[in-house]
């Protein structure tokens, strides 16, 4: 963690303690503003027929990557920027087991902007089914290192909003 990140992370509050019922918004697919259809591969499977949660974790990052396109433009990864979002941390809580062969998808949605830090709450839904939720932390970075997310970032942020 580079020097700054941990105090960024600092006064974040606790989006899902542990063994806390999750916000029911968060189960229902129709209540994130960005979806992404993720189909699981021969590879992602566990020995118990089950999505392993390395598979689980790169459909999260997935979620989260589209999700950042779609708000900074579908050119964010390839564009010269003076900005970049790293992640802080992220939270995985398994619901149900997740069976392969199936198509998942992601739903992603911001749920919380700071100063300088956002979160980032996904659903991974089967069938219409939430299997498992995941709270990601990012950090607004420039070469100078964290610094407040500008007011035109922001806006489009508040516009992903979970509903």
């Amino acid at each position: 963690m580079g020097p700054g990140l941990g105090q960024a992370g600092s006064v974040v509050s606790d989006p899902m303690p542990p063994h806390a019922a999750p916000d029911p918004r968060r189960l229902v697919l129709a209540d994130y503003p960005h979806h992404r259809e993720i189909p699981a591969r021969f590879a992602d499977m566990d020995l118990q027929r089950h999505i392993n949660n390395v598979a689980i974790a790169s459909f999260y990052e997935d979620g989260r990557a589209t999700l950042n396109m779609r708000l900074f433009g579908e050119d964010l990864i390839t564009r010269r920027r003076d900005f970049r979002f790293v992640v802080l941390e992220s939270r995985m809580r398994y619901l149900s087991e997740a069976p392969y062969p199936a198509t998942y998808v992601v739903g992603a949605a911001v749920t919380r902007i700071g100063s300088s830090s956002a979160e980032y709450g996904m659903g991974l839904f089967h069938d219409g089914t939430c299997v498992g939720l995941c709270d990601s932390i990012i950090v607004h970075m420039t070469d100078a290192g964290p610094t407040p997310i500008p007011p035109e970032r922001r806006a489009l942020m508040e516009a992903y909003q979970l509903g």
